[in-house]
């Protein structure tokens, strides 16, 4: 391996490492939060019958962040769903052909969702939304959810380009 692959790859993994625990702390911050947020409004409701005014909602905002800030985290894992039923029959040739194929089709449809994301943040921000009963703005949550898609995408074209040139689900060529 060449000096410059090497370190096209270490920047990548530095990089792919911040983004790692930028996203993972800050969900599991968030988490933390919807679950004492719960707790409070529960022991509120259940013992002094007064629930925390808005709790539903702001679990409805926390809950979006926190799967949204996992997106990045599993599409960097190589985590979501695949169905390789056919895959043992299938030569490595055709593997390594259906790995780009399928490749390209989920950066393009990452890509339009992240676009159609942003499309909704900008237009959240340019209403001035917010939620019914706090009037809390929610353009921070679009362009939250726009950003980490937009990351997903570019993970994937990442993992496309670079780091299974020229494997097979069964392993290199």
């Amino acid at each position: 391996m060449n000096a410059t692959r090497t370190q096209g790859r270490n920047w990548l993994a530095r990089g792919e490492g911040v983004l790692n625990t930028l996203l993972s702390a800050t969900a599991a911050i968030v988490m933390f939060l919807m679950m004492a947020l719960t707790l409070v409004d529960v022991v509120g409701r259940y013992l002094f019958s007064m629930p925390v005014t808005g709790a539903f909602e702001v679990t409805e905002l926390m809950l979006a962040a926190v799967i949204f800030l996992g997106l990045p985290l599993v599409t960097a894992e190589g985590g979501h769903i695949a169905v390789d039923i056919l895959d043992s029959a299938l030569s490595d040739r055709v593997l390594a052909v259906q790995y780009w194929v399928i490749g390209v089709i989920n950066v393009l449809a990452f890509g339009i969702f992240s676009w159609m994301l942003w499309e909704h943040a900008f237009k959240v921000l340019r209403y001035e939304d917010t939620t019914a009963v706090l009037q809390i703005p929610y353009a921070w949550l679009a362009f939250l959810m726009a950003i980490t898609a937009s990351a997903s995408t570019l993970i994937l074209l990442i993992q496309l380009l670079f780091d299974r040139n020229g494997k097979t689900s069964r392993g290199v060529q």
